[in-house]
């Protein structure tokens, strides 16, 4: 058995996270000693691992005890679980989707700026002719709907 201390070496996340947890109903078979200290298996430890990866996922606390609730009614919930991390799934998609947009936007202003710097001008990145730009540049500019800034 390991202390909250053990615990939060081994999973390298605070007490604070380890307390929350319990107190949001994240770890619902957390054991006490008999002077009330709380004890952790290695299920335990696993089992925060997994609350985590679902919090990191950005499934909402709320979700995550929904979640957490039929996890532990069985196999009767499959397809309800199956449905949150599909949606989970998708959800994170359409934040990478949207990261890779930024992403993008960001790759062409750092080209517009060592034009700039090169020229001396912010002028002429801003003004150069479609078919003059750099072929991954017309595309990033079109697919962020950017014509001159």
């Amino acid at each position: 058995m390991y202390t909250i201390g053990d615990a939060t070496k081994k999973l390298g996340m605070p007490a604070s996270t380890i307390r929350f947890y319990e107190k949001n109903g994240l770890n619902p078979n957390q054991q006490r000693s008999s002077d009330g200290r709380r004890l952790f298996t290695e299920d335990d430890l696993e089992w925060m691992r997994f609350v985590e990866r679902l919090k990191v996922s950005g499934m909402p606390i709320k979700e995550i005890r929904e979640y957490i609730k039929l996890y532990i009614e069985g196999d009767a919930t499959i397809e309800e679980r199956r449905r949150i991390v599909y949606e989970r799934r998708k959800a994170i998609d359409e934040q990478l989707e949207a990261l890779q947009l930024a992403r993008d936007f960001i790759e062409y202003k750092c080209w517009s700026y060592d034009v700039a710097a090169e020229s001396g001008s912010c002028d002429v990145p801003r003004n150069m002719p479609h078919e003059e730009l750099p072929e991954d540049i017309r595309r990033i500019k079109a697919k962020c709907r950017i014509n001159r800034y």
